[in-house]
């Protein structure tokens, strides 16, 4: 298949598009500055545009399917919730439409509600919304907290421990809130499947790994593997509430 990748030079796209290669697939690779990483080959074509401004239609174009990745989990950068996660996926979407693609993969997340003062869970549902309410034969996947080159979670976890955690690492809690971390090389696999297996349309998936491990069991997994030694020590969510308030600004 020709697949296009709208999102393709980050987190998940990175391993994406190596995995849609090594399986066969040519691979339009759209993100905002139509960035090529090492590594891409002829199957890869890359293409500049951004969901909230430009013709998504033209970067779709020439593409059998399609995977929507684009998403914040923080609005930084002026960059809003709304702009993005809701009006960027139905952009997407109506190009989609527009231009008679038929398959789309949209990336979700584990947890989304339609709560909205859940307000980031609260954007990446309405913009489930638009997919599930498409023409597209659609898959929708959740994924859990995922891990692998590059990722988001354990890496701040090992920038604490750095540079926030002077001998003591505060555990949210008592640390006891239980994850079950995906592996992002796994989720490139169900985005492929999700492509190629017959009868996935119109299926929502929700993924996560084979283990259950706790907030205080990652903390130990990032300092065996970073040899950081740090004494836990348990801080009520209130208080670490107001101290990421300040630390995000």
């Amino acid at each position: 298949m020709r697949i296009a990748v709208v999102g393709a030079s980050g987190f998940v796209g990175s391993h994406l598009v190596p995995h849609l290669v090594e399986h066969g697939h040519q691979v339009i690779a759209i993100s905002r500055h139509g960035r090529r990483l090492p590594g891409w080959g002829d199957e890869v074509e890359a293409r500049a545009a951004d969901v909230t401004r430009d013709d998504i239609g033209a970067a779709l174009a020439g593409a059998d399917a399609a995977v929507h990745l684009v998403a914040i989990p923080r609005e930084t950068g002026g960059r809003r919730f709304d702009e993005v996660n809701v009006h960027g996926t139905q952009r997407v979407v109506e190009a989609a439409e527009r231009i008679g693609l038929k398959g789309l993969v949209h990336l979700s997340v584990m947890g989304v509600t339609d709560d909205p003062k859940l307000r980031y869970l609260f954007s990446k549902w309405r913009g489930e919304e638009a997919v599930r309410s498409s023409s597209l034969e659609w898959v929708v996947l959740r994924p859990s907290l995922m891990f692998g080159t590059g990722d988001g979670f354990f890496n701040l976890v090992k920038t604490t421990l750095r540079w926030w955690s002077p001998g003591i690492v505060a555990i949210p809690g008592d640390g006891g809130t239980v994850f079950q971390p995906l592996s992002v090389d796994d989720l490139a696999i169900a985005v492929e499947r999700s492509l190629t297996d017959a009868g996935r349309d119109g299926s929502i998936y929700e993924l996560g790994g084979p283990q259950w491990v706790t907030y205080r069991e990652i903390v130990d997994a990032v300092m065996a593997a970073t040899g950081m030694r740090r004494l836990k020590f348990g801080v009520p969510i209130p208080l670490i509430s107001a101290l990421t308030a300040v630390t995000d600004r």
